[in-house]
């Protein structure tokens, strides 16, 4: 039997758990958002760079793929 970092490795999720996980990261932010005030007094622009630097590796990967 291979090695499970092998498996973990190669196993591709369905779309539903894809988004789903999505879904689950923007409650946990509102979630955080609304525990921790200070973080919504941030400019616009740090949203941005934590959006653009999160997504990176799920978009290189995508196009790997594709």
């Amino acid at each position: 039997k291979k090695l499970l970092l092998i498996r973990m490795w190669k196993f591709m999720f369905p779309l539903i758990d894809i988004r789903l996980m999505g879904l689950m990261g923007f409650a946990f932010g509102l979630m955080i958002a609304k525990l921790w005030k200070p973080i919504l007094y941030l400019d616009w622009y740090w949203y941005l760079i934590i959006a653009l630097l999160a997504s990176i590796k799920p978009l290189t990967t995508f196009f790997k793929q594709v």
